[in-house]
């Protein structure tokens, strides 16, 4: 029956919203907190191939390693840096490796070692004085070690006469990490550098295809999280278990490289022309750094910057690398 109010129904009908107006918001102030600023490099496999006409084919990227540089010197300006934290596999060392021998890794170790300390005294540079630098000892790193265990043995622990310093053939005294102030991680697979006490930074021992590595982690050490190289992928897995007092949260975080992405770095599936030059090879690699924040309370807080093609985006600034010298 029209008009029988009996009808209608018994809820109220949908309306318009209410006009509501939003005021322009006051710029916040900065909080003054303890807040601890740490950057992460990972695997730039510093060294490369030398070719008879004279010319130097990189493992590592110039162009993300730049972009790594000013995103760290601006955090320095902008924010605070106080630790740059280096993931491993720093030199490549292919002429110290097991694998096979190619001629243009000839002659390439001193210029790897020379290009390995100008890096760490750029990142002095970008990062501040008061910056702590750590190097993590990677696989790669761990190469020179065995090279001299393997065909020199009488060499390996060789120190300059009466003096108590690192060995002659080691990393931390080639790269000369003590007069620039660089912390070495030694002992690969096991040395990790504790950015808090739930939080580890370490070069990675695990390989997983198909995205799952960091989840390896979280799997693995629930009780704890990782931020870890070694794969030359970006990965981040979260996870979340519960004991008697609550939640335990863990995250695992894989920057990516520094390394070139091209096939130029030598690798399982990658390969030379007849020439000795690197075949062109795209591999399931990514370029970037991670920004963990940690504040009074001991949280952390991830932020991975990707690097594509010499450009990132890092808080609302674009970044573009610069020629190198």
């Amino acid at each position: 029956m029209l008009g029988d109010l009996s009808l209608s129904p018994a809820w109220d009908t949908v309306g318009q919203s209410t006009p509501v107006k939003i005021l322009n918001p006051k710029k916040p102030k900065a909080l003054d907190t303890n807040h601890r600023v740490n950057v992460i490099l990972p695997d730039p496999q510093i060294g490369g191939r030398w070719f008879r006409d004279d010319k130097w084919d990189n493992f590592h990227d110039e162009a993300a390693m730049d972009i790594s540089l000013q995103i760290t010197n601006w955090l320095y300006h902008n924010d605070r840096v106080d630790a740059v934290i280096n993931l491993g596999d720093f030199l490549d060392l292919p002429a110290q490796g097991k694998y096979e021998q190619e001629p243009a890794f000839a002659g390439t170790t001193q210029y790897a070692i020379d290009r390995g300390h100008k890096f760490l005294q750029e990142q002095r540079a970008a990062a501040g004085p008061q910056a702590h630098i750590v190097l993590i000892e990677g696989n790669h790193d761990r190469r020179m070690e065995k090279f001299i265990q393997i065909n020199a043995a009488s060499a390996w622990g060789l120190k300059r006469a009466n003096i108590d310093e690192m060995p002659v053939m080691s990393l931390p005294y080639l790269l000369r990490l003590d007069e620039i102030g660089v912390e070495y991680i030694e002992a690969y697979p096991a040395g990790a550098y504790w950015i808090t006490p739930h939080l580890r930074a370490i070069h990675g021992y695990k390989v997983r295809s198909g995205g799952s590595t960091a989840a390896a982690y979280t799997n693995d050490t629930p009780h704890i999280s990782t931020v870890f190289g070694h794969i030359h992928r970006q990965e981040v897995q979260s996870k979340t278990v519960y004991n008697g007092k609550g939640a335990i949260r863990s995250q695992a975080i894989s920057p990516g490289c520094l390394c070139r992405v091209d096939g130029a770095v030598p690798s399982v599936n990658g390969s030379t022309k007849i020439n000795g030059k690197p075949a062109q090879l795209f591999e399931n690699w990514q370029q970037g750094i991670a920004v963990i924040t940690v504040d009074e309370d001991e949280n952390f807080f991830t932020e991975l910057v990707q690097i594509i093609e010499g450009v990132a985006w890092f808080r609302g600034n674009k970044f573009i690398a610069q020629p190198s010298a």
